[in-house]
């Protein structure tokens, strides 16, 4: 394992939020991670070293910063690793195609093998899209669940399909072709670069990212680390979600596994969380918090204590334990 001082800090507005965010909690160690195909994934790892370990995996359009108030939260009694997705955050940008569910996994598995010891299983956490990217990774890498994995957190997540659900968009079933149709044509202007001021993309998010009541200050961030995107990132996960067509598989996670929804998630409804919690093998429990997309940022310390417990109850086996044992 490689451990530098890091790579140099673009002066964006993201990135300047997240050097303060830094400059307040637990300065990181950075660690060299190539994934399967070369892509430079940026990794951050907190903490004692002889810890539990716990990996976080963040949604699309946001950044490992996402997950600050965890890694402060945590870091002082846990190893806590987190890495920013390609085309994300530090993490190089892939060429337009380098973006499936494949990926997702393979880019998971790359910080796994890399930044976690051999023989400490982790409690892995994914966030949105970064829950697609632990199922695509059990299904892809099911030799590897037992020896890498103590147990799981799914925070806000979907098994895929998502212009069926979104609350947001009203209207009878036989329009979600529509909506996918007119998804596909606006698809490619996520390339575009983004304008620094744009009021309507946070009243947007404001609408569908987060729950009613929560603090202004979270739909600001969330829209910094959009904007901090990539343009080839945001292109290669629109295009990947707008022709998602593949539902990734649960049940390939054998490891304990605990399921968190938002109350007032509209991007992946408690209805989809309940969906993934049938099929699992190994669910310990379903949580609903009140909350929108982004529990870890609107409900931080009912996370963290989520993922507190998964670590402290899992960490430090090398076979995972059953649900209730």
């Amino acid at each position: 394992m490689s451990v530098g001082v890091g790579a140099s800090i673009h002066r964006s507005t993201a990135e300047a939020a997240y050097t303060r965010a830094v400059a307040r909690g637990p300065r990181p160690e950075i660690i060299e991670v190539r994934s399967k195909d070369g892509t430079r994934i940026h990794t951050e790892a907190y903490g004692p070293v002889d810890a539990p370990v716990i990996v976080l995996s963040h949604g699309i359009l946001c950044r490992l910063a996402f997950w600050r108030n965890q890694i402060f939260d945590l870091a002082g009694d846990h190893r806590v690793i987190a890495f920013d997705h390609r085309g994300h955050g530090r993490s190089q940008a892939a060429p337009a195609r380098a973006y499936t569910f494949d990926h997702l996994a393979d880019d998971l598995h790359a910080v796994l093998c890399t930044a976690v010891p051999d023989g400490r299983p982790a409690v892995v956490a994914g966030h949105s899209m970064g829950g697609i990217a632990v199922m695509s990774w059990a299904e892809r890498y099911p030799q590897d669940i037992d020896s890498r994995i103590a147990a799981v957190a799914l925070v806000n997540t979907t098994p895929g399909e998502i212009l069926d659900h979104l609350r947001f968009l009203r209207g009878p079933e036989r329009l979600i072709p529509l909506r996918r149709r007119t998804a596909q044509t606006v698809a490619p202007l996520a390339r575009m670069p983004l304008p620094k001021h744009l009021p309507l993309r946070r009243q947007l998010l404001t609408r569908v990212a987060v729950g009613p009541g929560a603090d202004p200050a979270v739909t600001a961030e969330v829209d910094r680390m959009l904007a901090g995107t990539s343009t080839r990132g945001r292109g290669g996960y629109g295009n990947l979600l707008v022709n998602m067509v593949h539902t990734v598989d649960p049940s390939k996670i054998t490891a304990p596994t605990m399921v968190i929804a938002g109350r007032y998630d509209r991007i992946s409804p408690p209805s989809r969380s309940e969906w993934i919690a049938e099929r699992l093998p190994n669910l310990l429990e379903l949580r609903t918090f009140d909350s929108g997309h982004c529990g870890p940022l609107e409900r931080p310390a009912e996370v963290s204590a989520s993922l507190r417990e998964l670590a402290d109850t899992y960490c430090g086996t090398t076979t995972p334990k059953a649900a209730g044992q």
